[in-house]
């Protein structure tokens, strides 16, 4: 019986899926694959059935969004873990096999490298056994230098688009919040790990590359063309939601300086762009989903049974009438403060101070 489970949500990515699911089934570990048809219009259905016959495919009846594709691709794994990867990156061939290694040492979450399509880029699985240079990875060479040391060495900053999950630790601490919609999914999911005492590590060895000019951008079509200023905006509003749900009021306060350093740094960028409204945007946002959060939470602790929320409603960004006819399969509620925590609090402190350029690049 196969350990993992590839889970790919895609929208209007035709080619990109198709290069995608060949070097999944080209490694030493070929997965299960689940492929999450986010309401395409490019022939995805067709593809699949003539190309690729064997793999689970789910076709939803609306565009709802990597968060919530992601989640309904989840309910459908039944082995022991999750490899979610995004349709626009390619895995090395040694990828699973290498993830899975860290998995086996009982860790939530396991993640590759991130490296650009370049001409050395694909040499690590070339019988030399040694690494590639990559011209471009999410994480710096000392930290991967680190890990090569100790490859159970914890991380937080996880870049979203691809990491393997280990299903039992999901159904303890949740899937992905819907209300991001996307961005920064991952990353959520690496603080509600840490603050359930599960570790995330970055695996060496482990790679996945992506085309140089989508390299650093979200390209799998689920935001639409043009996206640049729509994605800040999300990464923005995210950012304020992810640290308001999971860190307590005084250790945000603690950690006051690293945010602050955050937020400096997501103006500039919005700055740069010629974009401050935008940025306004994004604020009200990050507030309105911290207020929608709280406004459910006090409702369902006062007795009302019920809450219904549709998935445009839980996103705060007005989506189509049949998204908004679509309800969340996962809503993240904000984790209560406790004082048996406290020693994890300052575990996830000293991460993101030690981590802080690379969240840094999650939210811009």
């Amino acid at each position: 019986m196969n350990k993992v489970t590839a889970v790919l949500p895609a929208r209007n990515c035709r080619k990109d899926l198709h290069r995608c699911l060949t070097a999944l089934c080209r490694g030493y570990h070929v997965p299960d694959i689940i492929v999450v048809d986010d309401d395409s219009n490019d022939r995805t259905r067709h593809m699949i059935r003539k190309h690729w016959p064997f793999v689970t495919y789910l076709q939803l009846s609306a565009h709802t969004g990597y968060a919530h594709a992601a989640n309904a691709g989840l309910r459908l794994v039944r082995t022991e873990y999750a490899f979610l990867i995004r349709p626009d990156l390619t895995a090395g061939k040694k990828c699973i096999s290498r993830l899975l290694e860290a998995m086996d040492q009982n860790v939530f979450c396991a993640v590759p490298e991130f490296r650009t399509a370049g001409k050395n880029a694909g040499k690590a699985d070339k019988g030399s056994g040694k690494e590639g240079r990559a011209e471009e990875t999410f994480f710096p060479e000392t930290l991967r230098r680190m890990q090569k040391r100790r490859p159970d060495a914890e991380i937080i900053a996880v870049p979203d688009g691809c990491a393997m999950y280990r299903m039992q630790a999901l159904e303890e601490i949740g899937w992905l919040d819907e209300r991001h919609y996307e961005g920064l999914e991952a990353f959520d999911l690496s603080l509600r790990g840490a603050l359930s005492g599960w570790k995330t590590v970055l695996r060496p060895g482990a790679y996945v590359k992506a085309p140089a000019e989508k390299s650093g951008d979200r390209q799998d079509g689920h935001l639409p063309n043009g996206s640049g200023t729509f994605r800040r905006q999300l990464l923005a509003g995210n950012g304020k939601y992810v640290f308001y749900k999971n860190l307590p009021g005084p250790v945000r306060i603690m950690g006051l300086p690293l945010l602050a350093a955050a937020d400096a740094a997501q103006i500039a960028s919005f700055l740069k762009n010629g974009e401050p409204g935008a940025y306004k945007a994004a604020l009200e946002r990050g507030r309105a989903l911290c207020s929608m959060e709280k406004e459910k939470r006090t409702a369902l602790e006062e007795g009302v049974g019920i809450w219904p929320e549709n998935l445009s409603d839980a996103s705060f960004l007005g989506m189509d009438e049949a998204a908004s006819r679509i309800y969340p399969l996962f809503l993240a509620e904000k984790e209560p403060a406790s004082f048996s925590r406290f020693g994890r609090y300052l575990h996830i402190q000293g991460m993101i101070a030690a981590e802080l350029p690379r969240i840094i690049r999650l939210l811009i």
